[in-house]
């Protein structure tokens, strides 16, 4: 397989803009499309529209055009050069795979410090639940954040956000949640912020202030501060509001007011539920319409039929749970209720420090017994819905933001083969070449 090669600022032909190309009544040429950036020589170019005969709904030897950062062409090859004019840059996949950026619907991209050493406590035995206790464990990731700056923090997850890039990610969500106060929130809301502004990396804001109690807090003042100060503060910042519902966490009944309380402001919501333990995680989310309903590990039968029900989509993270030694989820309730199900990295410094949802994929295969077709529509479409981007994201096709990825694979349902191997050739991001800044 020959390596993509990129031809800048061409100007493809003809000069005159005549096609030959007839429109619907076979009179006049129909003009040429204009565009700024075009990909060809998709060797399988996964849609990610599905036909009846194709899920990913692929084009072999395909190519597409953009403008503006929107994909304003997608066909195949031997129709590019008739029916576009490009103005800008020619990437040439040389017959490499093409697939939509994928989509990260659950990262917390947000923090300072290391636990690498409670990583080597879990493969020695010590339980993710008996590190959450005093300062350790979520407690000294916020005391870390909070001793850190702004500038200090936005340089850590702009880092973050090249390796998301690096590994054919576009979009991703992003938490607070290791503020836990309204100064270090704000500040930490003001870091995704500038990540959006100065990365190529489409970053969507979730408010996560029920993340866990901070040490030497009173609980109920805690939870009336994220209630009264903080949803009402931070909605112009955030989209989303997260809480986690777990023993360690926050009980349901707390749960239910901060969500509750979130939707009557507009906010979206995502839940952290049934990660650790049986709860009412599932069912909050379903009451609540929740957008996503994450991890799952312990969801049972019926609560996944509510979600279903309610159009919620189970969003799994292998990574956590394979860092864990979690229980496997209930992929075939999920199944059966024709859940939707996404796939995340879960991107945190306690049991996930990664930016790469090609190993999320290759995870829930191996691990899970998911198929390489569901984790890929996992980490495109139903990522994408989870965050309220359909069609927009998690797809190519006339009007998806040009978002797409090069990849050396034999097909897309490949990608998860290569375990643990990068095998990204090339980001476009927004119809624009990435490179690691």
């Amino acid at each position: 397989m020959r390596t993509p090669a990129t031809r800048p600022r061409s100007t493809s032909p003809p000069p005159t803009g005549s096609t030959g190309r007839r429109d619907g009544h076979g009179s006049e040429p129909a003009p040429l499309i204009r565009a700024d950036f075009a990909l060809r020589h998709a060797g399988q170019l996964a849609t990610m529209m599905p036909r009846p005969d194709d899920p990913l709904g692929r084009i072999k030897d395909g190519a597409l055009a953009a403008h503006g950062g929107r994909v304003v062409w997608i066909g195949d090859d031997r129709d590019l050069e008739s029916q576009v004019t490009l103005d800008g840059d020619l990437l040439d996949a040389a017959g490499a795979c093409v697939i939509p950026g994928l989509v990260d619907a659950h990262t917390h991209p947000v923090f300072a410090g290391s636990r690498a050493d409670e990583f080597a406590e879990r493969v020695s035995g010590v339980t993710y639940h008996a590190q959450q206790s005093g300062e350790r464990g979520i407690a000294r990731t916020v005391r870390a954040t909070r001793e850190a700056d702004v500038s200090a923090l936005t340089e850590l997850a702009a880092a973050r956000a090249n390796r998301f890039l690096a590994n054919g990610t576009t979009t991703i969500e992003a938490k607070t949640g290791y503020g836990l106060d309204l100064d270090h929130e704000a500040k930490s809301l003001e870091v995704i912020r500038q990540l959006a502004e100065q990365t190529r990396l489409r970053v969507i804001p979730t408010f996560l202030g029920a993340h866990t109690v901070p040490p030497g807090v009173d609980r109920r003042a805690y939870v009336r501060s994220v209630i009264d100060e903080m949803l009402p503060a931070f909605r112009p910042w955030a989209v989303f509001c997260d809480a986690w519902c777990e023993a360690s966490a926050f009980t349901a009944a707390e749960v239910r007011a901060v969500l509750g309380r979130a939707k009557e402001l507009g906010y979206a919501i995502r839940v952290h539920a049934a990660q650790l333990a049986p709860g009412e995680g599932p069912d909050i989310a379903a009451e609540l319409g929740a957008s996503s309903a994450d991890h799952l590990e312990f969801a049972t039968p019926s609560q996944i039929a509510a979600l279903a029900k309610a159009g919620t989509v189970a969003v799994l993270c292998p990574g956590a749970n394979f860092t864990t030694h979690g229980p496997r989820p209930p992929i075939e309730a999920m199944r059966e209720a024709k859940l939707a199900i996404a796939i995340a990295s879960d991107l945190n410094p306690g049991t996930s420090n990664s930016e790469s949802l090609p190993l999320a994929m290759s995870l829930a295969c191996v691990q899970w017994g998911m198929t390489p077709a569901e984790v890929l529509t996992g980490a495109t479409v139903h990522a994408a819905h989870s965050l309220k981007l359909d069609g927009l994201v998690g797809c190519l096709r006339r009007g998806s933001y040009a978002d797409c990825v090069v990849v050396d694979a034999e097909s897309p349902e490949a990608i998860p083969y290569y375990v643990g191997v990068n095998r990204v050739l090339q980001t476009v991001a927004g119809g624009a070449l990435w490179e690691p800044s």
